[in-house]
């Protein structure tokens, strides 16, 4: 099953620009082929063909939109692509370097005009400068000749209208991609840097890569033939609910944006945002009257009261001042590879810190009401699991004072902190059976069929998930 979320789509582009197919009969084929056109490629999920037809309307309505204000423009098949050549090797042992740009390409029929379409996932939003002006760079100089002015044009594969339209010339291109661009490429080529994270899916390095930690992590869980993975305890959590929202969601990175989402996920996502930005670069012990960030400003009054207590009781549980070190960015993202399963198993603590030699994962966990002491505590709370797993293979890696987990639990009444230490063999065993309880269903999964249930009311994908509607729409009607 194909994991190219931007593939159906743009065969379907390919089909209406080039073969000059009615939209309509290129939905029917899209429909009919699942997405492969004929094409010896993997077919697509149900949840994706509903996307693409989707996305693919709304390219068409904003395409035919634009086009009517630029009607010369003609869409171009062969990509762009600017090549510098060497005489010898130079220091990087490299003769050839290109520079390309995924996107829609199109051109006026005197070439005097450009457009590179960038594409993404949801609705269109402005790039940073330096991708727009390296596409812009690549339209100008990768063709044949060179165009007056270039169009940079941003469309989001949920809404009908493109931009916003980024124009230059192609002078201006040429004096800001030899400043902007120019050193950036310099630095992406001498790099040798290795960062762990969630990269590592798609990189040839891996088995052998030093710096990233490899171990057998879950040594009960069969091999299943397939590709390398990344899995977090959110892709087992989406997955245990419903396989086809785990696949839609997080393996394709499609959702439903105008979804309005929890009030409990609201609240806990406002206390993590107000605790990550008191605790980044800063030393001071949070206070009971310290202020709330935005997003509790921006909850309603009775969730955001029940924010600011969960915030006044995490004061008491402050590991500031007494912090030497902490971990922000992509550093806070810890992997992990099971070699022979070959799944890069990664967390993100909610904080990262280290106070002498040793380094703690905290997760912070909001709600209303006590954990569960009918289960155990890995069982309750699967991130502190993963986490032991993780820090297990990465023993090695850290410090002599080796590294501790710290789950802080936060309600309007109340708070707790509990530990787990990821060397005790104990701990590590039951790790490793509640991971892998989770995984090796999804490791043979092939089709990811959904399973509606309660959890459809607020899935971000059902908008394109036939068996999710249905399921509602019966509910709804026994109901009345």
């Amino acid at each position: 099953m194909t994991e190219f979320t931007l593939g159906p789509l743009m065969a379907a582009l390919d089909l209406a620009e080039f073969a000059n197919r009615a939209d309509a009969d290129v939905v029917k084929s899209l429909v009919r082929t699942r997405g492969t056109f004929g094409a010896d490629r993997p077919p697509a999920h149900a949840g994706l063909i509903r996307w693409s037809i989707d996305a693919f309307r709304n390219y068409r309505t904003a395409w035919l939109t634009h086009r009517a204000a630029a009607p010369e423009l003609v869409p171009v098949r062969s990509p762009w692509k600017i090549t510098h050549r060497r005489d010898a090797v130079d220091q990087r042992g490299v003769s050839r370097y290109e520079q390309t740009c995924w996107g829609r390409r199109y051109q006026s029929v005197d070439d005097s005009v450009r457009e590179m379409w960038l594409l993404s996932l949801a609705a269109p939003v402005e790039r940073p400068e330096i991708v727009t002006l390296a596409a812009a760079n690549v339209a100008a100089f990768g063709g044949e000749g060179v165009p007056e002015k270039v169009r940079v044009v941003l469309f989001g594969a949920t809404s009908p209208v493109a931009g916003p339209v980024v124009e230059r010339t192609a002078a201006q291109i040429r004096d800001q991609a030899q400043e902007k661009v120019a050193p950036k490429l310099v630095e992406i080529v001498d790099g040798t840097a290795r960062h762990p994270g969630r990269d590592c899916v798609s990189c040839p390095e891996v088995p052998a890569c030093p710096a990233l930690a490899a171990a057998d992590l879950l040594p009960a869980v069969p091999t299943v033939p397939g590709p390398r993975r990344t899995l977090s305890v959110t892709d087992l959590r989406y997955y245990r609910s419903c396989p086809a929202k785990y696949h839609l969601r997080r393996q394709l990175k499609v959702r439903d944006t105008g979804l309005v989402e929890g009030r409990p996920v609201l609240v806990g996502r406002a206390v993590d945002e107000t605790l990550r930005e008191r605790h980044t670069g800063g030393a001071r012990r949070c206070r009971p009257g310290d202020a709330p960030g935005g997003d509790v400003a921006m909850l309603p009054e009775d969730d955001r009261r029940t924010a600011l207590e969960m915030l006044a009781k995490h004061a008491a549980l402050c590991p500031f001042p007494d912090v030497d070190e902490v971990q922000d960015g992509r550093h806070r993202f810890l992997v992990a590879h099971d070699s022979r399963l070959d799944v890069v198993f990664g967390g993100t603590p909610d904080l990262l810190y280290r106070r002498g030699s040793c380094w703690v994962w905290r997760e912070t966990k909001t709600s209303r009401r006590r954990l569960r002491r009918d289960r155990s505590l890995l069982r309750e709370v699967p991130q502190l699991a993963l986490a032991v797993l993780i820090l297990s293979a990465r023993a090695s890696e850290d410090s002599p004072g080796g590294s501790r987990i710290e789950l802080e639990q936060l309600r309007p009444d109340g708070c707790a902190l509990e530990e787990v230490d990821p060397a005790d063999p104990a701990q590590v065993a039951e790790a490793q059976e509640v991971i892998g309880e989770l995984v090796e269903p999804l490791l043979r999964d092939t089709a990811f069929a959904p399973t509606p249930g309660d959890d459809c009311a607020q899935c971000e994908v059902r908008r394109w998930c036939a068996p999710g509607v249905e399921y509602l729409t019966a509910n709804r009607r026994s109901a009345s």
